[in-house]
């Protein structure tokens, strides 16, 4: 009998040893937070770049375009930039129809340091917080939701130098053997239509921002001089931010140009 009894608690304990061997493991994937790097613009923030690794960069607020007419009297007046403080209060307001703004021009043209940088969730929308520094060394709060960044009248600093580091100097090619929008708009000529050639080669003179008859603010392009459409400006961004002109997106670097010339050669 007592063996019985044994056998039956043996056989129990090694079914709860089973048991507790069995392992759990989560479906849902995480993303990997990755860190901020300059080759990446403002308006092309990921979701998966870590907040506080923008932390230590330097944001210049761009100019507003002197030739594009105002639509209405609000049209320079921002509702999301605010003092550092318990009650958000836009930073150097002005009021306007009743209500407190800041006014474009107390950013125009200044540059400010991020000192800190989060994402939250509101209204089913990320929201991008920038803490930044003003030259007086007060706090301010600038707030962007992540499906407007590519409207933010922003550059980062460190991204405009690595463009010049990256391609003043440097020349560029169009797609060989591929198609590519031949047709387009020169900025640098009051958007007069040109026609781009395969066998052109664009030498990057420099980076500047221009202002272009549709756009709000200014842009910052690569300056390249063309032996065949002559200087040319080509828009370092998306379709969204650059209404006129070539992309960069559109052209072969150097390396890649000379990648199709030895499989050719092959």
């Amino acid at each position: 009998m007592i063996r019985k009894y044994l056998s039956l608690y043996l056989l129990l304990a090694m079914a709860f040893s089973a048991t507790a061997q069995i392992s759990y493991r989560e479906t849902e994937k995480k993303s990997v937070q990755k860190a901020y790097d300059s080759s990446m613009a403002f308006q092309r923030l990921s979701d998966d770049i870590a907040p506080m690794t923008l932390v230590g960069q330097t944001i210049t607020f761009l100019k507003l375009n002197p030739n594009r007419q105002v639509r209405n009297s609000e049209d320079s007046l921002l509702e999301n930039v605010y003092k550092k403080g318990g009650v958000l209060i836009p930073y150097k307001s002005v009021l306007k129809g009743g209500r407190l703004y800041t006014p474009y021009r107390a950013l125009e043209n200044k540059s400010f340091k991020i000192i800190g940088c989060d994402k939250k969730e509101e209204s089913g929308k990320t929201l991008w917080v920038f803490t930044l520094l003003d030259d007086a060394y007060k706090s301010l709060y600038y707030q962007v939701y992540a499906n407007n960044l590519s409207n933010a009248p922003v550059v980062l600093n460190g991204y405009y130098e690595w463009l010049k580091k990256t391609y003043v100097g440097q020349k560029l090619y169009l797609p060989q053997g591929e198609p590519f929008n031949a047709k387009t708009e020169n900025v640098l000529d009051n958007n007069r239509e040109i026609v781009l050639d395969e066998t052109e080669v664009f030498s990057c003179a420099e980076i500047s921002v221009l202002f272009t008859a549709k756009q709000k603010y200014g842009l910052p392009y690569i300056i390249a001089n063309s032996n065949f459409n002559g200087e040319v400006a080509i828009g370092v961004g998306t379709k969204n931010e650059y209404q006129s002109g070539p992309l960069l997106s559109g052209f072969w670097t150097e390396k890649q140009y000379e990648e199709y010339v030895a499989r050719k050669i092959k």
